[in-house]
């Protein structure tokens, strides 16, 4: 990283460069797989390079590009993933998006491969639906191109946690990449205790009255709501787009709206 922003960015390089280590130390992706992002001005974007194993990441691996997707700043023999375009995508359509992190945590990816996601899309357990919303479900597109970038576009204002259909999974959120991190292990955890809960016979969801309980607990913390926050007003009518499986139609998650 160039001094300039070495200097004024140390904090957040670093941390990115743990969070990828982390990535990869709990096995969420392997080999070259997997690449973070986080929106640390208005026009910059940190962001991790192509074919760098993420366990191995280190502070002068990390790349920045401007909101356009030019390269302000690589190390030497280092490009920024191929996934830019995804990434960019989300800060484009998601003013409210400071970090993403995409990955193939095992079990989140045998949901995205067994085409049982429409589990996921439940409320499920409290911290999940307070924290992430609804795991929608993105078609599959071919890896590093425009065309899985504008997959999103379906989904990306309902929800911060996005299966992909045979490939993974992807995380935003509106804070530093590390607590995006949190959240993506919260989810892996989730997404195995619904496998465990299916083996058994049976997945529960939180009934829709008691979500509406959840939407209290989150105004009492003065929390936002999971989503785009220009379109996502209730919590109940979220999940209730959610599992009806019209999570397509812009601003369907607005009071009144929701049927």
């Amino acid at each position: 990283m160039n001094q300039k922003l070495a200097t004024r960015f140390k904090t957040e390089i670093n941390e990115l460069a743990e969070a990828s280590r982390r990535l990869g130390e709990q096995r969420f992706v392997c080999s070259h797989g997997g690449n973070l992002s986080w929106r640390v001005a208005d026009n910059l974007v940190l962001i991790t390079p192509t074919k760098v194993t993420k366990r191995t990441m280190q502070p002068a691996d990390i790349c920045a590009v401007d909101l356009t997707g030019a390269v302000v700043y690589a190390g030497a023999g280092r490009r920024p993933t191929g996934e830019t375009p995804m990434h960019l995508r989300f800060y484009e359509k998601r003013p409210d998006v400071r970090s993403v992190v995409h990955a193939h945590p095992p079990i989140l990816t045998g949901f995205a491969l067994s085409g049982r996601g429409d589990l996921l899309r439940q409320p499920l357990l409290p911290e999940p639906v307070l924290e992430a919303g609804p795991v929608l479900t993105v078609r599959y597109a071919e890896p590093i191109s425009a065309a899985l970038a504008a997959e999103f576009d379906r989904v990306i204002h309902l929800s911060n946690a996005f299966l992909m259909t045979n490939h993974g999974v992807t995380v935003c959120g509106a804070h530093d990449v590390g607590r995006t991190l949190d959240i993506l292990e919260m989810l892996e955890m989730e997404a195995y205790s619904v496998w465990v809960a299916a083996t058994l016979g049976r997945v529960s969801a939180i009934p829709l009255s008691d979500v509406a309980d959840l939407e209290r607990t989150l105004s009492t913390r003065k929390l936002p709501l999971p989503g785009d926050p220009r379109h996502v007003k209730s919590l109940v009518a979220q999940y209730r787009v959610a599992t009806r499986g019209k999570s397509g139609a812009k601003g369907t998650t607005k009071k009144g709206n929701a049927r």
